[in-house]
């Protein structure tokens, strides 16, 4: 399951991020959208395995509302698949 988490981070992209963000209600401005990928691509591992510090960071880049969609969004998906990690 790491490798094709690996393999979708490399090759997630502003766009794809965003629409998948908009799917879900959360549409961040350039400056969030531009921090969160690049945050998500270096970060990623640690997202999945030890998140706090990491949510805390963005937590400071993204606006308030914006993130707490973004973290019931994460606690969703994190249920739905922890299984397989």
């Amino acid at each position: 399951m790491i490798n094709l988490i690996e393999s979708y981070i490399n090759i997630l992209s502003l766009d794809k991020m965003n629409s998948f963000l908009k799917q879900n209600d959360i549409i961040l401005n350039n400056e969030e959208s531009s921090f969160l990928i690049n945050y998500i691509k270096e970060n990623w591992y640690q997202l999945i395995y030890k998140p706090d510090k990491h949510l805390d960071i963005i937590k400071e880049n993204i606006s308030y509302n914006n993130y707490n969609k973004l973290y019931e969004l994460y606690i969703r998906y994190k249920k739905q698949y922890i299984n397989y990690l």
